[in-house]
């Protein structure tokens, strides 16, 4: 799925032909100090020779990011850093970064954000290599480690997960006389018409905004993919995926709703006891579990449902990146490499709910003692089999793909020319830009 690491940046090098990606092509010089590998606890900022705080944008409040919250009090407790917390709106991070980095202005150290912006912004030169060696990058399983490395380098350090988790309400399962959830996409068609019933849908996946994302997890469990280098190669594999959701529509199978609803809302629907069963992106298995009349006795997961190629989960990973710009990059880069160790995995998953990102942690005895053992061994699978992809212009490539998977799902257009004209558009742009 992914470019061979070595070759990465000669596959982003056309990027400078298209404004979308509004590339700086600057490079900032570096600090006083150089980049830290260390394992191990870092010593006061005064003894270590790191600055005395850093400027970190965050994607939102965190009031709703607790596990990122506890992991900055701890980098400072055992730092003696300050780390001032920018926290921006997600629809609005991409677009702040931008505009500070066409600048060369570094107002920012280090950000957390989806591992599909670093097409972009590495292709621009506006991220700093963290030169994280093997002891640190090995805690990651090889298809993440793959996806934030370019010309051998880590440009981000995996912070959290979200995977499409399978997750059903075993009582619904149990009172329409389903043993087990369904293993295949067809069991999903056969075993959602029993599970049927007029207050509830037998399945739902987020639509809305992540609409893209949803598509990329089934055209992966399709046996397909977005791109062939910058060459869009979905149609074929991606109708078989729009082939399935218009079965699963017709046979009234998922909510009226499915296209306007977001993470928020299949989780809140779920929740309500208005779906059997759902694809969501997690913490939504650890809000089951606190929310009233669920529990683990009456919430279940299950590996996804294998599509005709494999039950893979499309990898939406947040990390850790270091402006190119920053006149702190030794301190900025060891704030990422804390931020992502094990034991920073381990606290997030505590704290919040999120996967971690390191399979290790799902055999620790403190994680074991929080979480079943069902759902761990689940988020476990869907970390080591997750795919995804990094592609130029990321945005405007969602939003060729969006306006056109959205009718389709609606059976408001065939999905075999929805498809075509997605891939027609989206090649049309790149050789505008340049790079096809």
């Amino acid at each position: 799925m992914q470019n061979d690491h070595r070759t990465r940046r000669r596959f982003l090098a056309g990027a400078g032909a298209t404004g979308a990606v509004a590339l700086a092509g600057c490079n900032s010089n570096s600090d006083s100090g150089s980049s830290s590998n260390s394992s191990t606890s870092t010593a006061t900022s005064s003894s270590s020779g790191y600055a005395d705080k850093i400027v970190f944008y965050n994607s939102g409040s965190l009031k709703y990011d607790p596990g990122t919250k506890a992991n900055i009090e701890r980098f400072e407790d055992e730092t003696g850093v300050t780390v001032e917390v920018n926290e921006v709106p997600w629809k609005n991070l991409k677009t702040s970064l931008t505009t500070i980095w066409r600048n060369e202005n570094a107002t920012v150290d280090a950000f957390n954000g989806p591992t599909w912006w670093l097409a972009d912004f590495v292709a621009s030169d506006w991220l700093e290599p963290l030169d994280l060696g093997d002891d640190h990058m090995s805690n990651y399983p090889s298809n993440l480690r793959d996806l934030v490395t370019f010309d051998g380098s880590p440009y981000m350090a995996p912070q959290l997960g979200k995977w499409g988790t399978y997750l059903y309400d075993t009582q619904h399962f149990e009172k329409q006389g389903v043993s087990e959830p369904p293993s295949t996409w067809d069991e999903v068609v056969s075993k959602g018409k029993q599970l049927k019933t007029d207050d509830t849908a037998p399945f739902a996946f987020t639509w809305s905004s992540k609409a893209v994302f949803t598509f990329k997890q089934f055209l992966y469990q399709a046996g397909g993919q977005l791109f062939d280098g910058n060459e869009p190669v979905f149609v074929e594999d991606g109708t078989t995926v729009l082939e399935f959701f218009e079965r699963l529509r017709t046979n009234g199978l998922i909510p009226d709703g499915a296209s306007s609803m977001g993470e928020g809302g299949v989780g809140d629907t779920f929740i309500a006891g208005q779906l059997a069963s759902v694809e969501s992106w997690t913490p939504l298995g650890a809000r089951a579990l606190d929310a009233d009349g669920w529990g683990k006795e009456r919430v279940a997961s299950a590996k996804p449902p294998k599509g005709p190629a494999s039950r893979a989960t499309f990898q939406d990973t947040n990390g850790i990146s270091v402006s190119a710009f920053s006149e702190k990059k030794k301190t900025a880069k060891e704030f990422a490499r804390f931020m992502t160790t094990p034991e920073s995995c381990k606290t997030d998953m505590k704290v919040e709910g999120n996967p971690a990102v390191v399979p290790s942690v799902y055999d620790d005895s403190e994680i074991r003692s929080k979480y079943p053992s069902w759902l761990l061994e689940d988020m476990k699978y869907n970390l080591q089999h997750a795919k995804s992809e990094t592609y130029l212009a990321q945005p405007k490539v969602d939003d060729y793909l969006t306006e056109q998977l959205t009718p389709a799902l609606l059976g408001k257009k065939d999905p075999e020319a929805a498809l075509k004209d997605a891939e027609s558009n989206i090649r049309s742009f790149y050789e505008k830009a340049g790079l096809l």
